[in-house]
């Protein structure tokens, strides 16, 4: 494949799964934003504008 990666949808959603949970737990734990994000990149490898993105769906979720 000539050193192309390919994300399959079920990789996706995992990581999906997994990032909507760091927020949920940062934010319970009273985690701010920047810890988040960086907590976002390093347990699963987001870009800072993909880690952005996810907490911004999914940050505002809690009740």
């Amino acid at each position: 494949m000539g050193g192309t990666v390919i994300e399959t949808e079920s990789e996706k959603l995992i990581r999906r799964g997994k990032a909507q949970e760091i927020i949920e737990m940062g934010q319970e734990f009273g985690l701010d934003d920047t810890a988040i994000l960086k907590r976002l990149q390093e347990k699963i490898g987001l870009s800072l504008e993909t880690a952005s993105a996810y907490l911004e769906r999914y940050g505002k979720q809690l009740v």
